[in-house]
Protein backbone atom coordinates (compact mmCIF):
# COMPACT_ATOMS: atom_id res chain seq x y z
CA UNK A 1 0.00 0.00 0.00
CA UNK A 2 2.57 2.42 0.84
CA UNK A 3 5.02 1.92 -2.13
CA UNK A 4 1.77 1.88 -4.58
CA UNK A 5 1.40 5.51 -2.51
CA UNK A 6 4.78 6.38 -3.14
CA UNK A 7 4.77 5.77 -6.76
CA UNK A 8 1.50 7.92 -7.32
CA UNK A 9 2.85 10.82 -5.63
CA UNK A 10 6.59 10.32 -7.62
CA UNK A 11 4.95 10.20 -10.58
CA UNK A 12 2.70 13.03 -9.68
CA UNK A 13 5.95 15.04 -8.84
CA UNK A 14 6.88 14.16 -12.25
CA UNK A 15 3.79 15.16 -14.42
CA UNK A 16 3.70 18.35 -11.88
CA UNK A 17 7.60 19.14 -13.05
CA UNK A 18 7.02 18.61 -16.08
CA UNK A 19 4.25 20.48 -16.87
CA UNK A 20 6.45 23.66 -14.87
CA UNK A 21 9.68 22.97 -17.67
CA UNK A 22 7.25 22.86 -20.66
CA UNK A 23 5.92 26.40 -19.32
CA UNK A 24 9.84 27.97 -19.57
CA UNK A 25 10.79 30.71 -21.53
CA UNK A 26 13.24 30.00 -24.48
CA UNK A 27 15.48 32.37 -23.33
CA UNK A 28 15.47 30.52 -19.88
CA UNK A 29 16.43 27.08 -21.34
CA UNK A 30 19.07 28.39 -23.60
CA UNK A 31 20.72 30.31 -20.85
CA UNK A 32 20.55 26.91 -18.15
CA UNK A 33 21.86 24.71 -21.85
CA UNK A 34 24.67 27.25 -21.83
CA UNK A 35 25.27 26.91 -18.63
CA UNK A 36 25.16 23.39 -18.40
CA UNK A 37 27.83 23.18 -21.83
CA UNK A 38 30.05 25.09 -20.18
CA UNK A 39 30.75 23.06 -16.72
CA UNK A 40 30.54 20.06 -18.56
CA UNK A 41 33.40 21.48 -20.95
CA UNK A 42 35.18 22.79 -17.46
CA UNK A 43 35.34 19.14 -16.16
CA UNK A 44 36.29 17.26 -19.45
CA UNK A 45 39.04 20.00 -19.52
CA UNK A 46 40.25 19.03 -16.05
CA UNK A 47 39.40 15.74 -16.20
CA UNK A 48 37.62 15.93 -12.33
CA UNK A 49 34.55 14.02 -11.49
CA UNK A 50 31.61 15.93 -10.34
CA UNK A 51 31.38 15.79 -6.28
CA UNK A 52 28.31 14.24 -5.24
CA UNK A 53 26.54 16.95 -3.00
CA UNK A 54 25.42 16.31 0.83
CA UNK A 55 21.02 16.52 1.58
CA UNK A 56 21.85 19.77 3.58
CA UNK A 57 23.52 21.23 -0.34
CA UNK A 58 20.51 19.70 -2.03
CA UNK A 59 17.90 21.16 -0.30
CA UNK A 60 19.45 24.58 0.44
CA UNK A 61 19.91 24.24 -3.65
CA UNK A 62 16.37 23.11 -4.29
CA UNK A 63 15.25 26.61 -1.83
CA UNK A 64 17.48 29.02 -3.73
CA UNK A 65 16.12 27.74 -7.42
CA UNK A 66 12.77 28.29 -6.30
CA UNK A 67 13.65 31.97 -5.15
CA UNK A 68 15.24 32.53 -7.98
Amino acid sequence: MMKSCLLWLNLFADLLRFLIFSLRSKSSLAAENLFLRKQLAFYQERRTKPRRTSHSTRLTLLWLSRLA
